[in-house]
């Protein structure tokens, strides 16, 4: 049976063209050669350009962005719109048979409010993975914008790291990979740490040293290996070519986070 990866895809190897190339490079070997990949992408700076536009001010909390209902219309404007048909079509450039959803799609993701300070920030309550298998059983790379519906059919935001670990989760993938644009998780002398249980995310928490945008993606990966998911890793997607060289060379370029 092929092996299923889940990946967040976002930051530095988004913004920047030959990183980009080089992912999706990984994405056609990779499917070509039977791996199921998922793909969930993120979009912040695009949705902060969009935000000052509109001369509305981004505020974050806890890494997470607080979302009125202006905000929230941003937030699925360029996410579901922009940023994932961008996405499809450089993928498509390099032989990527990318298909672009968003968490609405097919019920694909339901979330409630848990924070009511954050505003329409959802967490995900439940996952209904089958056009994800569809899309993947019609040999795609589905392509997925964190946007999810609460129960009365609305739109919530959803971080998109907390949103590809409950995919992640819900399709019990082989792998979960955050692309990031660091090297990983740093210690509080910002050496990397190459492995992480939950004692220890936990310790680093409250002493601060994981704080920010950190703090969602290993709560995201805890969550994956919660729900199913056999291995989570933050890798450090810099480096053009690192997703391949993980998978295939088992290269140390991250941090692997353990249940």
């Amino acid at each position: 049976m092929s092996r299923t990866v889940v990946i967040k895809f976002g930051g530095h190897a988004m913004d920047k063209e030959a990183l980009c190339a080089a992912f999706a490079e990984d994405l056609a070997f990779l499917s070509a050669e039977g791996t199921r990949c998922v793909v969930v992408h993120g979009g912040g700076p695009q949705i902060s350009a969009l935000l000052e536009r509109l001369h509305i001010e981004s505020r974050f909390e806890n890494g997470l962005r607080v979302t009125d209902e202006a905000t929230m219309q941003a937030v699925e404007m360029v996410l579901c719109g922009q940023v994932n048909k961008d996405v499809v079509r450089r993928f498509a450039a390099h032989g990527v048979r990318a298909a672009g959803i968003s968490g609405r799609d097919g019920g694909l993701l339901l979330a409630s409010v848990r924070q009511p300070a954050l505003g329409r920030v959802g967490e995900v309550d439940k996952v209904d993975p089958a056009l994800v298998e569809c899309l993947l059983a019609g040999g795609f790379v589905p392509v997925v914008a964190p946007v999810a519906s609460d129960a009365a059919g609305q739109p919530l935001n959803i971080n998109a790291d907390t949103a590809a670990g409950a995919l992640a989760g819900a399709l019990h993938a082989d792998y979960f990979v955050l692309i990031s644009d660091v090297p990983g998780v740093l210690d509080g002398e910002k050496r990397l740490i190459p492995t992480l249980d939950r004692a220890r995310s936990q310790s680093l928490m409250d002493e601060g040293v994981i704080c920010g945008g950190m703090i969602p993606k290993v709560g995201s990966c805890l969550h994956a290996l919660d729900a199913g998911c056999r291995r989570a890793l933050i890798l450090d997607g810099r480096e053009p070519g690192s997703l391949r060289r993980y998978l295939y060379e088992d290269a140390p370029l991250g941090t692997v986070v353990m249940a």
